[in-house]
């Protein structure tokens, strides 16, 4: 994914916001250095483009990509990459022709992988970002054995949230117009036509990287970044104990923040933080909290029990109306362990 917009914070790391720009979702991890499972949770959700992968632990001859810190994660047999790869270089006359229309976002902009493994399986093409899948079928997938096959296959990929496109080969040839149209009336609807970004999300994976580096809390002015917001409820005590700032939004990493939510006029927020195990909403998020809630098993929480004056919550939430989740993780639980329900709430938010 392309960087959208940057900064540069008082250590000289860079905050950077990536992903759709058209996407009306934004992902914010790391407000407090101290909480890093957010940047982790949110670069692995881009670099493996999908959630919820099937892993292959049953073969001897399994390949793995590293996860920072150790540990594994889109695990595929050796005999499956290769597999994919193969099919990749020898691809029929019509995944040929569907593919030239699909290849680069070519396709009002949605991204499409050719020849992908997904659990146990290899699929012609599939849209990550909407979990859509497209099976081109000849003739012999109209015999008992195949259909049998290709309904096992099909059961498999819906319980990992998949939907199925089947298309015969020779519409490929006589109505491939019509079969871009099928194809397009199964994703959401999208302005920006060919070339735009098609992942659905945008992402700041750490609005704190300071912080992040000397591993506190605060930035590197001391400055709580979830208590510098400019609301109505911002405040400077004698002592300081809420460490907002000399004043509201004083900060580098507070202003890139509200300048991405003008400039891109995000409807959903979901921040990620720890360590309190439960989900908090600020503003019409109720439901959406409910249905994270399912997923992550957290309990929800409109408060989060104790004074947040100039809280980013507060900001976006309360006074502006966007709908903002602050998902408080469990920093008891092995973040590999949160990969697959948190990449699960990251799809449902789209």
């Amino acid at each position: 994914m392309n960087k959208l917009k940057t900064a540069t914070t008082k250590l000289g790391n860079e905050i950077y916001l990536t992903g759709d720009e058209t996407a009306k979702t934004l992902i914010i991890g790391v407000f407090h250095g101290d909480e890093p499972q957010g940047k982790f949770l949110i670069e692995k959700y881009i670099d493996c483009g999908q959630s919820n992968i099937l892993h292959d632990t049953q073969s001897p001859l399994s390949l793995s990509l590293p996860l920072e810190g150790g540990g594994q994660i889109c695990q595929y047999s050796k005999f499956t990459l290769e597999k994919s790869k193969r099919l990749r270089h020898n691809m029929t006359d019509a995944e040929s022709l569907l593919w030239d229309c699909l290849r680069a976002k070519r396709l009002n902009g949605f991204k499409f992988r050719r020849q992908q493994p997904i659990g146990k399986y290899i699929v012609d093409f599939v849209c990550m970002s909407y979990k859509l899948v497209v099976e081109l079928d000849c003739s012999q997938h109209n015999e008992i054995p195949n259909k049998v096959y290709d309904e096992k296959r099909t059961q498999y990929l819906n319980k990992l949230g998949y939907k199925v496109l089947r298309i015969w080969n020779d519409e490929i040839f006589s109505n491939l117009n019509g079969v871009l149209e099928y194809i397009l009336s199964s994703l959401p609807p999208r302005g920006g036509g060919i070339g735009r970004g098609g992942d659905g999300k945008l992402f700041i994976p750490c609005l704190n990287p300071d912080g992040l580096q000397l591993g506190q809390r605060t930035n590197a002015n001391g400055v709580d970044l979830n208590r510098n917001f400019p609301t109505k409820n911002w405040e400077l005590t004698e002592k300081n104990e809420f460490f907002g700032g000399e004043k509201p939004a004083s900060e580098i990493e507070t202003q890139f923040l509200i300048d991405v939510i003008n400039q891109y006029k995000p409807e959903t927020i979901l921040t990620l933080h720890a360590p309190f195990k439960v989900v908090n909403y600020d503003g019409p998020a109720r439901e959406l909290a409910e249905q994270i809630s399912q997923i992550i098993g957290y309990p929800v929480e409109e408060s989060i029990g104790y004074p947040t004056p100039g809280s980013f919550g507060t900001y976006a939430g309360i006074e502006r109306q966007i709908k903002t989740i602050t998902l408080e993780l469990d920093e008891t639980c092995h973040v590999e362990e949160l990969l697959t329900p948190v990449h699960k709430i990251f799809d449902i938010i789209l």
